[in-house]
Parts: structure tokens; sequence; C-alpha cells
């Protein structure tokens, strides 16, 4: 073999090794491409091996003129082969968290074309606006071929129970019933992702992940959940009109009035306990529509103008403000001006005729 000849064949097996060891990193959610090429006459297959499981999973199957994706990734694989002949790569949307592990693309005689290790990034801190949903991510490595009543998750902040899945069974933490959750369907991917509805400020905390039995942590091991209020709003109300002050919660509020700087807040309502108490300026023309967290004030006048504040009696925290500008109201559709002028200008013009009229009479 001459010199020359020798470098060649050692850059064709430095490019094959190259493309044999891949690393990839991907959030969970998003898609990317397993890359993988070859002679566009052979059948190629992809397999899988999870982390800390020894089995190989099929992925898909590449014949000519066929492709058939493995058991768990139906539906989020993708193959460029049947239009671009010898590009056997993959493009796997979207990603789960069970997808993390090595992935290999080899000709059926056992030949490997590409090795691919992927890596899943999961975000640790969650920010959420008060009221609103939020989602604490979190990631195991449940076995793919795993079932529903194989699942065990459980979620804690401070020691404490939030939520428990076990074997179809649900239980709730102090303050969370009804409000968090964990999709079976997502977990059995790998994807123990709490929901908690409704957030409140006292939710800001901590929070930690664990699933199977024993009970292992997931990834990430503790999430930390932000709870913030809302932007505040500018309102231009004309008078007579009806405000629309939003309180984004089903939970006891309290909403407070200001007319400028330095001065005195007036209590406008207050469902901290048993029903809704108006103030003196809300009385008569307030309403609460609980189910659309809004409170209501009828009959706007100019003296309605200034700042609402709407806060957490509990944390005395601002859920959110409105400033509110109101438009007097149009001229009354009656005469103008002009028109009342003339209208007295003609009846004195017509007394002064009749009098001069009369005195003709008299003569």
């Amino acid at each position: 073999m001459t010199i020359a000849s020798f470098g060649v064949l050692v850059g064709l097996l430095l490019a094959q090794l190259a493309v044999f060891c891949v690393g990839l990193s991907v959030s969970v959610g998003d898609s990317l491409t397993l890359p993988c090429h070859g002679d566009p006459s052979r059948d190629v297959e992809w397999r899988f091996q999870q982390y800390e499981y020894p089995e190989w999973l099929l992925v898909a199957e590449l014949h000519t003129g066929s492709f058939s994706p493995g058991s768990g990734f139906q539906g989020r694989v993708e193959s460029f082969y049947l239009t671009e002949p010898g590009n056997y790569s993959l493009t796997l949307s979207p990603v789960v968290y069970s997808d993390l592990g090595f992935y290999e693309c080899q000709y059926m005689d056992g030949i490997i074309l590409s090795d691919v290790k992927l890596e899943i990034r999961v975000p640790l801190n969650v920010p959420v606006a008060m009221g609103n949903s939020a989602s604490l991510p979190c990631f195991g490595n449940i076995n793919i071929q795993a079932r529903a009543d194989d699942l065990d998750v459980l979620w804690k902040r401070g020691g404490e129970k939030v939520y428990e899945f076990h074997k179809y069974t649900t239980a709730y933490g102090p303050r969370f019933e009804n409000r968090a959750s964990v999709s079976p369907e997502l977990a059995l991917y790998g994807n123990l992702s709490l929901t908690i509805r409704q957030t409140r400020f006292s939710d800001e905390d901590d929070y930690q992940c664990f699933y199977s039995s024993p009970k292992e942590s997931g990834n990430p091991d503790s999430v930390r959940l932000i709870v913030t209020g809302h932007p505040p709003q500018n309102l231009t109300v004309k008078a007579g009109g009806l405000l629309s002050i939003p309180l984004y919660t089903a939970d006891p509020v309290r909403v407070t009035f200001s007319a400028g700087l330095g001065s005195d807040e007036v209590l406008m309502l207050d469902a901290n306990k048993g029903p809704a108490r108006y103030g003196e300026r809300c009385a008569q023309r307030c309403e609460l529509l609980a189910q659309n967290y809004t409170l209501l004030l009828r009959s706007v006048t100019l003296e309605d103008a200034g700042v609402y504040k709407v806060t957490d009696p509990e944390t005395n925290r601002t859920i959110g403000s409105v400033s509110v500008h109101v438009s007097a109201p149009p001229p009354s559709a009656g005469l103008s001006a002009g028109a009342v002028a003339g209208i007295v200008l003609g009846v004195v013009l017509l007394v002064l005729g009749a009098l001069a009229f009369w005195r003709c009479l008299q003569r």
C-alpha cells in the first residue's frame, strides 16, 4: 500500500469515526434530527437504549420503499429516506424525557453507521402570574414498556406531601385538593411534571419530585415556583359607563381605591371572610362576578377616576392594579347656545313688534 492510499484510508476512517459518535442536547418538547447516512440500497434500523436499562428497543426500520416506527415512537419520528435515498436520519418530535439515552443507526448485518448520545435539558425556575396555572417540570427514567398501574409518583415541598399518584389512587396535601395533578399518560414517557391550577402567592416555594419504589429523585431534583403579580393596566371609561376590574382569582381578595398621591385608600371590597362587603363608594353600584373573577362598577362618575389595587389579604402582596381615567359626558342633545340666543332675540323682536302695533291702534 502506498503512502498516499494509506493516508486516504486513514482519512476515511477518521471521517467515519466522527459520524459514529455524536452528542446532542435538547429541551423536552422540542424537535431534533438524529443523523445517519449510508448506502441507499441497504436496509437500515434505528435502535435505542435507555439509561439504566440494558435492552435495546426498536426506534424505526427503513426498508426499500417503506418506513416502520417502533413501539413508543409512533407519531413522533419521521424519515428522510423515502425522499432522499441514503439519508437515514430521523426527526424526533416532540422529544419526551424518556428519549434520553443512546441511539444507533445500523445496517441489518450489524454494521453501525451512526451512534448518538442524547441528553435532555430541564429548566429549574418556573415563574407564573398569580391565579394562572403553572407546570413544574420533573422527569424520570420510566421503562418505556411500563403501564399506568406501575406508576408511583410523589411531589413534596418542605417535607410535606403535595400530590401522590400510586396505582390509580390520588392523594393531595393541604390546600392542594383538586388543584394539583400529574398526567398518567405523560408519566409513562417519563414526564412527571406537576400542574398547579389557580396559583396563589402562598404556593411560592421549592418543590421536589420522586418516582418509583423505593423512591428515586426526578430530574431536576428541585424546582422553584415563583408567583408574581400581573402588569398594571390603564383604562379610560366614559362617565355613566361600566368599569370592569379583573381580580384574577376565585380566592378572597381586597380591592382598594386611591384618587391621588398621598390620598387615603378607601375600602372597596373585602371578600376575606364570608360574603363580599362593599365600601361606601361601591354601595349599590358594585357586582362581583365570581366565575369571571371580575368586579363591576356601574354608573361611573368623574370622582371614580383613580387607581384600583387588588391585593391578597393573606400575604398583602399586590395581585394587579388598574389606573382609571373617566372621560366627561358628551354635551346634551338639546339646543346649542346660538340657537337659544336666536330664539330669545326672535321673542324680543316679536314683543317689540306687538307693542308698536298696539300703540298704532291707540291713536
